[in-house]
């Protein structure tokens, strides 16, 4: 239980006031989190929904973008759109390559690292390790693998929905995938 001292109009007061002017207060801990996390809402309400405790306890918590379209041309971050053009270039690139055919895949390996180091697409990722399953390179799969899934978890905790949005369709791969595909393709042989 909290006791405070309040002066009569409910806030501390600012010097000694006359002891007729005051009185006990006592508040249990969760009304005065309540009363913390309520503080600009009126009284009965409810925090908003998606809002932080902790941040609200704390210190206010910078509005985020929940969806794609939320943007328009004049609120659109520049370091944002500058992502989304080279995303948008590299996944152009990846297009002109033919990645259905095996050879062409292993043939434009070093063509995919140096697409991954403009921008980590997660298409990439996805036809390199393909590729290297292709070449037979199963532990650089598996090391692009790794570093596909540590991609996807960045994404996911990019403040934006347009990097958010990037592996919401793709398969997550592991290890274990790359070891599954070298049996597969050892069992055809």
């Amino acid at each position: 239980m909290i006791t405070a001292k309040v002066d009569r109009r409910g806030g501390l007061p600012n010097g000694p006031p006359p002891p007729d002017s005051l009185i006990i207060q006592s508040m249990g801990i969760p009304h005065w989190l309540r009363d913390r996390l309520l503080k600009d809402e009126p009284k009965g309400g409810d925090p908003p929904p998606g809002v932080s405790i902790m941040h609200t306890l704390l210190g206010s918590e910078p509005e985020r973008v929940r969806s794609l379209g939320e943007y328009n041309s004049a609120t659109y971050p520049e370091e944002i759109a500058e992502v989304v053009r080279t995303r948008e270039e590299v996944a152009a690139e990846l297009l002109r390559i033919d990645i259905t055919d095996a050879k062409t895949r292993v043939a434009s390996i070093p063509q995919f690292q140096q697409l991954l180091r403009k921008y980590p697409h997660p298409l990439v990722y996805e036809t390199l390790i393909h590729a290297y399953v292709d070449a037979g390179k199963y532990d650089e799969a598996k090391g692009v693998a790794f570093a596909a899934r540590e991609r996807r978890a960045e994404c996911a905790r990019s403040p934006h929905a347009e990097i958010r949005s990037e592996t919401e369709s793709l398969r997550e791969w592991s290890t274990d995938d790359v070891d599954d595909l070298r049996k597969d393709r050892e069992s055809r042989k």
